[in-house]
């Protein structure tokens, strides 16, 4: 009787440690797409997205900044994991700490450990998208992610650098769970929002063209015309004509003017740069001949004005020995002055002809030029990764 009593005592130790030995818990996951604070029964945890906690109830809190996100009490099941998804505003109001829920979070739902899968499907409106599921990326522009354990996940899609998808979806063992990822006005607002150095890049760098039109009045003729009581007499035979005179400019940034060349170099049209280029050219050779006309002129009128200044000249004899002898200068260097002089006139307003005179103030027509900016407008929206109807009819 003594021998059964001890071993009766032996086997509920035994099972008494072994019940000891066992974990009572399970595991809570947050997802935020901001960085936040959470509290479990108040006290502060490092890393929100793999917290042990004994199974049962606790109070949740979670602080974006000073104010206050989500305040909850959350059921842990043993050996699931219980995942809560809460979407922040940078806007809240800060409430007080016992109020308490500020914002509806997508409901806790716990997930089976027990390896059974599931199927996930995701359809997208939209490409060039990254999955990411549990904060672990899948890849890009992933349509279908196998052997989900089942339970609830946090399923985000990610759009050049911006989460335009972030739910908590449940998969069911041997199922398939299907996801839609729509391309609504909500999704180019935040990506448009989230492209704040591109956008301000885009309107320093875009190009418009501005057209004009104005009327000038032009009177010839004489009229004579005397005020009178009842008022003018005389005659007249003055006639009045009206031009209207149309003009465009090319202006980048919204405030500086650019050439046409400028423009044609930015969307690489070879005929007007070569139109330009021809012409400027013409002008620059113009005031090259013209610097080596003045120079020709130049040098013979200076040493003739030199040997006419001095006592003993070189070019003729001065019998008088004064400076500035006139009138012992001979004829033919008088002449050979005023030549070259008049040579160095001729180049000097050939160096000092103005580039208006050889270069037109339009090398595009003004449809022409719209097409152009169009076209470097729509390759810069490329480049910035905006949208092709960004900007227009604004």
């Amino acid at each position: 009787m003594k021998t059964r009593f001890l071993i009766s005592i032996t086997i509920l130790i035994f099972f008494s440690i072994s019940l000891s030995g066992q974990t009572n818990t399970g595991t809570l996951r947050i997802f935020s797409e901001e960085k936040v604070i959470v509290f479990v029964d108040e006290n502060q945890q490092p890393d929100y997205q793999n917290i042990t906690l004994p199974s049962g109830t606790h109070y949740v809190r979670i602080m974006n900044g000073d104010a206050k996100v989500y305040s909850q009490i959350v059921t842990i099941v043993k050996d699931q994991v219980t995942s809560v998804l809460v979407e922040t505003t940078k806007t809240a109001t800060p409430v007080p700490v016992n109020q308490p829920v500020v914002q509806k979070p997508a409901e806790a739902q716990p997930v089976q450990s027990s390896g059974k899968t599931g199927t996930l499907n995701i359809f997208s409106e939209l490409t060039g998208t990254s999955v990411y599921l549990d904060e672990n990326k899948q890849g890009d522009d992933i349509k279908q992610i196998n052997t989900v354990p089942a339970g609830s996940h946090y399923l985000k899609v990610m759009k050049d650098g911006v989460s335009i998808f972030g739910e908590l979806v449940t998969i069911n063992e041997g199922q398939t769970t299907t996801v839609l990822v729509k391309n609504d006005g909500q999704v180019a607002e935040k990506i448009m929002e989230s492209k704040v150095k591109e956008r301000q890049e885009y309107q320093n760098s875009k190009i418009d063209v501005l057209f004009s039109s104005n009327s000038l009045s032009k009177t010839s003729g004489s009229s004579t015309l005397f005020p009178g009581y009842y008022g003018y007499f005389g005659y007249s035979n003055s006639a009045t004509t009206t031009t209207q005179i149309a003009d465009f400019k090319i202006i980048k940034g919204g405030v500086e003017e650019i050439s046409d060349r400028a423009l044609a170099t930015l969307v690489s049209n070879q005929s007007v740069m070569n139109a330009y280029d021809a012409d400027y050219n013409t002008w620059s050779n113009v005031q090259s001949n013209g610097a080596i006309v003045c120079l020709v002129g130049l040098v013979p009128a200076a040493t003739i004005w030199v040997d006419v200044a001095l006592k003993k000249p070189f070019l003729h004899k001065n019998p008088t020995g004064e400076s500035m002898n006139f009138a012992a200068v001979p004829a033919w260097e008088w002449t050979t002055f005023i030549l070259t002089g008049l040579a160095c006139y001729v180049g000097y307003k050939m160096m000092d002809a103005p580039q208006k005179n050889y270069i037109k103030p339009h090398y595009y027509r003004v449809e022409d030029a719209s097409k152009d900016a169009q076209a470097h407008n729509k390759k810069l929206k490329e480049k910035l990764g905006l949208p092709e109807s960004y900007d227009i009819d604004k």
